[in-house]
């Protein structure tokens, strides 16, 4: 049971796991919050070849109301940066000028075929790619790019260097 917690805590820290413990009672909206604000955090630095951000989970505990925001506003911003300097942002530029919702033959920031969207996308996920929010974008690249690897993306990724 020790070494489980032990790796639930470690998965959590580098942003692996997200576990639902802390979202119950009236504290969960904001630690629900937060926790995703760290995952997608996490996931943007990532896939950019960053190390996650550690965190010390003390938002869980802490019933200050205002430690809590301020902890919110952190992450807001940490979300902000990782997703400025994130390469999915940079391969956008690439494919579509960083127009997220351009509506072509190939659809969204990332240039999305729409068969491919079809094939990847997540059950409550707009039809199409130009529809979808630029992190609805990424979760679906990521997929793509599990399967198929950066020759999804052939001229840009090469680019960009990322092939």
């Amino acid at each position: 049971m020790k070494v489980r917690l032990i790796l639930l805590c470690l998965l959590t820290a580098l942003g692996l796991a997200a576990p639902a413990a802390a979202h119950d009672g009236e504290r969960a909206p904001i630690i629900h919050r937060i926790d995703h604000l760290r995952w997608d955090t996490n996931a943007l630095r990532r896939d950019s070849g960053l190390l996650p951000i550690e965190t010390d989970f003390l938002y869980r505990t802490i019933d200050t109301p205002d430690y809590r925001l301020a902890v919110l506003e952190l992450w807001e911003r940490r979300l902000e940066k990782a997703w400025r300097e994130s390469v999915w942002v940079e391969l956008a530029g690439c494919e579509s000028d960083g127009d997220w919702h351009v509506d072509t033959d190939f659809d969204g920031g990332l240039q999305f075929h729409p068969g491919t969207w079809a094939t990847y996308r997540l059950p409550g996920f707009p039809g199409f790619a130009y529809e979808a929010t630029p992190m609805q974008q990424v979760i679906v690249a990521r997929r793509v790019l599990a399967v198929e690897g950066w020759n999804a993306w052939p001229a840009c990724s090469t680019a960009l260097g990322l092939r």
